[in-house]
């Protein structure tokens, strides 16, 4: 500020306005800032974090207890996240004391695009599952996951796809295409994945699998192995002691 007003008063004494006002400018810009610093320490003595976090938490139960009612196969010990996309519960089973993280996605295609193309599908998540935020399960088949899946934020399972790869529904613009699955996706107990791990249709993980973070998983993982990369490749298998 000092440069400012110095290089202007050099320039022309005429412009001694121009340096009132932005003198004036910046002096209330920082008692504002001020103000509302010393105001929201004032809300945050009146309303602390804790009650927050307390108050959260009763909507989160009673939004847990709603969106319940939209999915077949689940009890109340079931623990939902804020802001699921849910499609086809009726499609679902969720395990006893699994965990949805915020914001994830949970989709069974009963019907789909301008065709209207029935379909089938059957989700089953096991118990004990911790799914991690804005994951996205998509199901136009069957997705089997087993007990104790842990996994991190944004991975992708799904069993299908938009169309196969003949040049006639290339042609097609994908969102029209009809929904195929190569197969049924299962991943088996106690697996635990990475965050941006995607599970493509038609695989099988054994138990005990370890998938690396953003790994892209194609073909069946083996039981207690080590998977990682893209295409995702055993990287290490467990030995008994």
């Amino acid at each position: 500020m000092r440069y400012f007003i110095k290089k202007i008063s050099i320039t022309s004494k005429a412009n001694w306005p121009y340096i009132i006002l932005f003198s004036f400018t910046f002096i209330m810009r920082f008692i504002i800032k001020k103000i509302i610093f010393l105001f929201m320490r004032i809300v945050a003595h009146l309303y602390p974090y804790t009650i927050h976090q307390k108050i959260k938490g009763w909507f989160s139960f009673f939004y847990r207890q709603w969106i319940l009612n939209f999915i077949s196969g689940a009890d109340y010990t079931v623990s939902i996240g804020p802001g699921l996309d849910l499609r086809g519960g009726e499609c679902m089973t969720i395990g006893a004391h699994t965990n949805i993280g915020r914001h994830c996605i949970l989709n069974c295609w009963t019907h789909y695009g301008k065709q209207n193309q029935i379909l089938h599908p059957k989700l089953i998540i096991g118990q004990n599952c911790n799914i991690g935020d804005k994951t996205h399960i998509t199901c136009a088949n069957y997705i089997q996951i087993g007990d104790n899946l842990l996994t991190g934020r944004r991975c992708l399972i799904t069993d299908n796809s938009h169309g196969g790869m003949t040049l006639e529904e290339l042609a097609i613009a994908p969102i029209d295409r009809d929904v195929k699955s190569k197969g049924p996706v299962v991943i088996g107990n106690n697996v635990w994945m990475g965050e941006r791990v995607c599970i493509l249709p038609g695989v099988h993980i054994g138990d005990g699998a370890v998938i690396a973070a953003n790994a892209v998983v194609t073909h069946d993982i083996p039981p207690y192995s080590v998977a990682a990369g893209v295409p995702a490749k055993i990287i290490k298998q467990a030995i008994a002691k």
